[in-house]
């Protein structure tokens, strides 16, 4: 009984040490479950703090039941209170702009499926205001299932609305760049080309790996003197830019015009850092200048000067016979025939006649002097430099040979002669290019009265 008593005693014993020894390591286990706990609560504080106080919006969402902790700065990004967002998957989804949702569901499932290494997604969002934000939203899977599906995925939402207008800048910017009609170039401080656009390669003709690296010197054309160079330069030093007309080269050597605007860049210390040339092609417009200018001061038909470039001509040469004590001839010539080699032979054949007599009389004078034509069969010679009265004799009477000369015109022979009257610079008295043109004019009526084909001297009173 003793014996029995006691055996049963010590496995009472041993039970209850055993027990006891269960308790503890089951409150061991419970404490450690404790602490982990609230380490993670606490580290979930810690990075929930830090994304809060980064600006970030948070949210946490449950997979398997669709939940979804929206964080309160990521309802005020929104301009939204606490109480106006609900924890439901659709209030994010009824969030999204229309033409960004399908781009961002698609990003989520194939992060989901495994098929990206990170969810990370750029999409605008409404606020409460109706206006929209461009968010940059990323996420990672926290918890996942026995089978890997995942039960937990966390994310933040940043607000990238501000660095999305300043890549639209960019890229407008770099569209303008790219797409101008005008040509771009720019060089850094020291005038080395660092970047040119599309329209600088076809008004040069060089490729934009040809010129990198090189100075724009190999534009010039040679037309513009050094000192030009140098006023260039003074003003953008100075002033910071330089706005002209500029002959350069392009590639396979054609000189050509371009309208030039010139820009320093400079930093915040007003140091210059580079150079913009923005420039376009402007020889079309030069030449459509030079016809205009010819057709406003050169004959039509016989490409002499006309009436308007003859008084200028007459003027300046007045003014330079004043200057030097010589004489000034001026010859009014009028055709003697002329209307009846239309009459007979048509418009062509007078045509013809005028184009033939007036290259010939610009043979017959000196270089220095004038021809012009001012209409009909009507020519005025500008005679410069004369010694005397007597000087231009000779060149009157091979003016007046020059015209009485056969020209032939298909099978017919067209044959005029010329009346020529005169008047000379200086004078007794004061006059002017108009009194003095109107004195040869005169002086001519005179030649023609007396038989034609001869010239006669104004004779002052």
């Amino acid at each position: 009984m003793v014996i029995g008593a006691l055996l049963v005693l010590a496995l009472i014993v041993w039970q209850s040490t055993r027990l006891w020894t269960t308790q503890r390591r089951l409150a061991a286990q419970y404490r450690f479950v404790l602490v982990q706990k609230k380490r993670l609560r606490e580290s979930e504080f810690r990075w929930k703090f830090a994304i809060e106080g980064s600006g970030d919006g948070l949210w946490d969402w449950n997979v398997s039941d669709g939940s979804v902790f929206f964080s309160a700065q990521y309802k005020q990004m929104l301009g939204l209170m606490a109480f106006e967002m609900g924890n439901e998957l659709q209030e994010w989804a009824g969030r999204v702009h229309p033409d960004d949702k399908a781009a961002s569901l698609t990003a989520l499932q194939a992060y989901l499926d495994g098929q990206t290494p990170v969810y990370a997604a750029q999409y605008r969002m409404r606020c409460k205001d109706g206006s929209y934000k461009w968010i940059l939203d990323r996420g990672t899977v926290v918890s996942r299932s026995e089978a890997g599906k995942p039960l937990r995925v966390i994310g933040t939402h940043t607000d990238i609305s501000a660095h999305k207008q300043v890549e639209e800048k960019l890229q407008l910017a770099a569209s303008v760049f790219t797409h101008a009609l005008e040509g771009i170039m720019i060089t850094d401080a020291q005038g080395v080309i660092i970047d040119v656009n599309q329209a600088f390669t076809r008004i040069t003709g060089y490729e934009r790996d040809e010129v990198l690296g090189r100075n724009p010197h190999i534009l010039s054309s040679g037309r513009q003197s050094q000192e030009f160079y140098a006023a260039m330069w003074r003003d953008l030093l100075v002033k910071g830019w330089w706005y002209g007309e500029v002959w350069n080269r392009r590639k396979n050597g054609e000189v050509y015009a371009q309208l030039q605007n010139l820009s320093a860049v400079r930093d915040a210390q007003a140091q210059t850092r580079q150079y913009v040339s923005l420039f376009s092609d402007i020889t079309a417009l030069k030449e459509h200048q030079q016809q205009l200018h010819h057709l406003a001061h050169f004959d039509a038909l016989t490409g002499l000067p006309n009436r308007l470039l003859l008084a200028d001509r007459l003027q300046q040469g007045m003014s330079r016979a004043q200057r030097h004590g010589q004489v000034l001839a001026l010859a009014f010539l009028d055709l003697d025939g002329s209307k009846l080699i239309n009459d007979s032979h048509g418009h062509e054949a007078g045509d013809h006649l005028l184009l033939t007599l007036a290259s010939r009389m610009q043979k017959a004078l000196r270089e220095g002097d004038t021809l012009a034509r001012l209409g009909g069969d009507e020519f005025v010679a500008v005679m410069l430099d004369l010694a005397d009265l007597a000087a231009c004799e000779p060149v009157l009477r091979r003016l007046l040979a020059t015209v009485a000369q056969p020209v032939q015109f298909a099978q017919h022979q067209l044959q005029v002669s010329a009346s020529v009257g005169v008047s000379f610079y200086p004078q007794c008295q004061a006059v002017d290019a108009d009194q003095l043109l109107r004195q040869a004019d005169q002086a001519m009526y005179q030649a023609k009265s007396a038989g034609k084909n001869r010239y006669q001297v104004f004779e002052m009173d």
